[in-house]
């Protein structure tokens, strides 16, 4: 049969919609990092990266749950590496993020390589920078935390060359308005400021610090929707004076928002066109913990800052690269269609049985190739509470203690904190992520 290339060709895409694959893995992984046994969990990782559960295409998210789970397994120096393999491979994707794009019309967003969002390329440097206060590498930290600044400052600029390229490569519509960026209020992450504060004040930088420590003040103010108003700035001044505290507490609650498949199918009869879009959105988990304190052998207690919600940072940053993904989509589905149109053209050259098989099938080809693209970091946190400390020199035993809404205690966590006398910023983290 002289047309039946482009059957095989119409089945082959049919056969392409894989994407479904890391589902199991991603429940499991969620269910073992929640447990709080991240020893267990790194086990874990390691047994999915061994069998290639994350294929190739994967290999920044693998970085990011491998980085995340064995940071909160105390290996830092580990999990530093594995995030800068992350954000290597996040630069190196987005070098080729055109011909990348053009790519994904043929099938759906998840036959490209994943390369990571916005936001995740943000907080792992923010993980990297809690690596290096752990093993005293402070100017280390500096170098990392000053990344966040850096990236959120060029993001819209980041996308502008990329909106152009594609406009050009795109020969579906001369719509101009179909390729754009979003808007975001986020070009200053409040976490970044408060933990650039403290560095630059213990590496007796105090002019640095100042600068820094008005930036967070300047995030809390420019920024009401996604920070509100911000925590009490009298408390928060501290973080300016070094020889008040020798202690940061860190903690995280909640988790990452997470993405969520929204299908808008149409029919249009008097051209019997089918078109199916699937558009990917954020949804934020809804975080049982509402405040998070520091309670002390003699009953002393700490209200910690809610510095960050990182999960509203995140709705934000992603809405830069939203209108993207979408015109992707819509590209990709009159694509789609248009093959099919032709292909059923062709088949009824043929005859007209063969011509309605080839319709049904380009109609199934639609349907079943179109997926939005789910993929993200699993194990990020949603919510960064933190205060500082001045302890004596001894051992101290504290308990970082989560309560609900309702005032209610919900969870807490026992650490061991040894200070030594010349010791100039330790590192207490915990997390609850429920």
């Amino acid at each position: 049969m002289k047309r039946l290339p482009g059957l095989v060709a119409l089945i082959f895409l049919i056969g392409g919609c894989a994407a479904y694959k890391l589902d199991s893995a991603q429940t499991q992984l969620r269910t073992s990092f929640a447990s709080g046994d991240y020893a267990s969990t790194v086990q874990l990782i390691e047994k999915l990266d061994k069998n290639e559960v994350y294929q190739n295409k994967e290999r920044v998210l693998l970085h990011l749950e491998h980085g995340m789970v064995n940071h909160f397994a105390d290996n830092y120096e580990q999990s530093s590496y594995h995030f800068t393999e992350a954000e290597n491979e996040i630069d190196a994707l987005f070098s080729k993020s055109v011909s990348r794009a053009i790519k994904s019309f043929v099938v759906n967003d998840n036959t490209l390589a994943y390369d990571g969002e916005d936001y995740e390329d943000i907080y792992l440097n923010i993980f990297k920078c809690l690596n290096y206060i752990h093993l005293n590498e402070l100017e280390s930290a500096l170098v990392e935390v000053r990344r966040v600044t850096y990236k959120l400052e060029r993001l819209d600029q980041k996308y502008n060359g990329l909106v152009e390229s594609l406009s050009k490569a795109d020969t579906t519509s001369t719509n101009e308005d179909k390729w754009k960026t979003g808007k975001t209020n986020v070009q200053n992450s409040a976490l970044g400021r408060y933990l650039s504060t403290i560095l630059f004040a213990k590496t007796n930088k105090p002019d640095d610090a100042r600068i820094e420590f008005e930036n967070l003040l300047q995030a809390y103010r420019e920024q009401p929707s996604v920070y509100g108003n911000g925590p009490n700035q009298s408390k928060l001044r501290e973080i300016t004076e070094p020889e008040r505290y020798n202690v940061l507490v860190q903690a995280f609650a909640g988790r990452a928002p997470v993405k969520e498949q929204n299908d808008i199918r149409l029919y249009l009869d008097e051209t019997d066109t089918y078109l199916k879009f699937s558009l990917p959105s954020l949804k934020t988990f809804n975080s049982q913990v509402s405040s998070v304190k520091v309670k002390f052998a003699n009953e002393e207690t700490v209200q910690l800052a809610l510095i960050e919600e990182m999960d509203q940072v995140a709705k934000e940053v992603y809405k830069v690269k939203e209108p993207i993904i979408y015109a992707r989509t819509f590209v990709r589905t009159f694509l789609k269609a248009a093959a099919a149109a032709k292909m059923k053209k062709e088949a009824k050259k043929e005859n007209e049985t063969l011509g309605s098989f080839v319709n049904i099938l380009g109609k199934i080809a639609q349907e079943t190739t179109e997926k939005a693209d789910l993929r993200s970091w699993q194990t990020m946190p949603g919510k960064a509470y933190a205060t500082v400390l001045n302890l004596r020199p001894g051992e101290h035993q504290i308990q970082v203690q989560y309560y609900g809404r309702s005032g209610q205690l919900i969870h807490t966590q026992n650490r061991t904190i040894t200070m030594l006398e010349n010791d100039n910023l330790k590192l207490v983290e915990s997390i609850y992520w429920n």
